[in-house]
């Protein structure tokens, strides 16, 4: 993995050297469970990390890592008895970016593409179960704008499946996306 990391880091800085337009972004948002995990899972915390490069003024490539946390409980009222489940998704994409207009307000469209890990935790009385981690193939379309480095966006996540349950959610998002040699 640290080999990998270090030829993308390469590879980006290479490629920037001629016309650095280096992308560089994170954010933090609110995730809404979706698919069957909605079932047991209320809505949690979203966050990502971007590390990209502009190809043109409209089309960026980045490496985007987004982690999500999605909790709900089923207590009962004056009691210590119920059930408590989480689930957290870890996915590792390459993502596309598209933007509508050159300048100022930039609405977009973007698509990553990659690999999504899945981990829950079932709480139920007095008991804990960990079910085994799964990786998935996993897509995350996204709509959103950025306006100076104040980048908004909406995405649905969809991290397959673990056992006989589909892992999706959709994720609001506030975030910082810095340009270095470009808009």
């Amino acid at each position: 993995m640290k080999k990998l990391l270090l030829f993308a880091a390469v590879a980006v800085l290479g490629l920037t050297a001629t016309n650095a337009q280096v992308k560089l972004g994170f954010g933090v948002g609110y995730a809404i469970p979706s698919g069957d995990v909605a079932d047991f899972t209320d809505g949690g915390l979203s966050a990502h990390f971007e590390l990209g490069y502009g190809v043109t003024e409209n089309i960026d490539v980045s490496f985007l890592y987004s982690g999500d946390f999605l909790v709900g409980a089923d207590l009962a009222a004056g009691q210590l008895t119920g059930s408590i489940g989480n689930v957290a998704i870890g996915s590792y994409m390459v993502n596309g970016r598209y933007y509508f207009t050159e300048s100022g307000f930039r609405p977009y469209g973007s698509l990553g593409l990659g690999l999504a890990t899945i981990g829950a935790i079932e709480v139920d009385g007095t008991s804990a179960e960990l079910a085994a981690s799964t990786s998935n193939f996993a897509f995350r379309p996204a709509l959103g704008f950025k306006y100076g480095v104040l980048n908004v966006s909406a995405a649905y996540l969809s991290a397959g499946k673990t056992g006989d349950a589909s892992v999706s959610d959709i994720s609001f998002n506030l975030g910082l996306l810095f340009t270095f040699g470009g808009k």
